[in-house]
């Protein structure tokens, strides 16, 4: 209904109007539906937090052990599978005289003058050249430490070369004596026949222990020796206990030819 003055009533907005008065705008719809208090997105009663993951890297840190003493470990058992072989290894040392050094070959030469036969000297890429028995070739599958040497086909008998690690202050007789006494604690059978020391500061160690290679008892003998520039390397040759002559003959060579390079 309308009244003097231009009013009238608007029954949509429940109010008096006037004729030069323009309409109210109509309410703005909301930009969301409404939601109860305390109800977030994530459902009720709960506000969304993000969680950003931390990454820790983590690096492995490898703790070396103990320095491992280089004494020998014959192994009983089959030979392993051959691991690369080092650039000509063991290779025969020409008589002198002969004019240059040829080219390595896996064939073993004529013994050096200074080695009586049945003996060739070997340059090995260990740091050193040595007597071993002719036709004795380097032997790639082994356990123990350093350069060793065997007959082809047969590992009842070997020559085995390695530098010693330990300080100097440790005696050549101490040394042996722990390694023998480590040797009686792995070795079935085992045996020390003799320790004593060499002039010159070296000392030898003669044992015999059970062995399957030796197809019995294999005798052993080691002995230290004392380079011209102080350093110490170790020689031990090994065969059947029953023949006990060769292995003493086959270090006796190894000793008296070895050179340190």
């Amino acid at each position: 209904m309308s009244t003097g003055g231009g009013a009238h009533w608007n029954p949509q907005s429940q109010r008096w109007e006037w004729a030069d008065q323009p309409p109210p705008p109509p309410p703005r719809p909301p930009a969301y539906p409404p939601r109860p208090p305390g109800d977030g997105p994530d459902g009720p009663g709960r506000e969304r937090s993000w969680k950003v993951p931390l990454l820790v890297a983590l690096g492995a840190a490898v703790v070396g052990g103990c320095a491992v003493a280089g004494w020998f470990v014959l192994g009983d058992g089959e030979p392993k599978a051959p691991t690369a072989a080092p650039s000509a290894p063991g290779t025969p040392v020409p008589p002198s005289g002969t004019g240059p050094q040829a080219a390595p070959t896996a064939t073993a030469s004529s013994a050096s003058p200074s080695v009586p036969p049945p003996y060739t000297v070997v340059r090995d890429d260990g740091g050193f050249s040595v007597a071993v028995p002719a036709g004795w070739e380097r032997s790639h599958d082994e356990d123990g430490s350093g350069s060793f040497y065997r007959r082809p086909g047969d590992r009842s008998a070997l020559v085995q070369i390695f530098r010693v690690t330990e300080p100097g202050g440790v005696g050549a007789c101490e040394l042996l004596r722990t390694s023998s006494q480590d040797l009686g604690k792995r070795r079935p059978g085992y045996q020390e026949v003799s320790l004593d020391p060499v002039p010159g500061g070296s000392c030898e160690l003669v044992y015999e222990y059970d062995n399957q290679e030796s197809h019995g008892r294999r005798r052993a003998i080691e002995r230290i020796t004392v380079a011209p520039d102080g350093g110490r390397w170790a020689l031990l040759a090994a065969g059947p206990a029953a023949d006990g002559t060769a292995v003493r003959a086959n270090l006796t060579a190894a000793v008296e030819s070895f050179r340190p390079e």
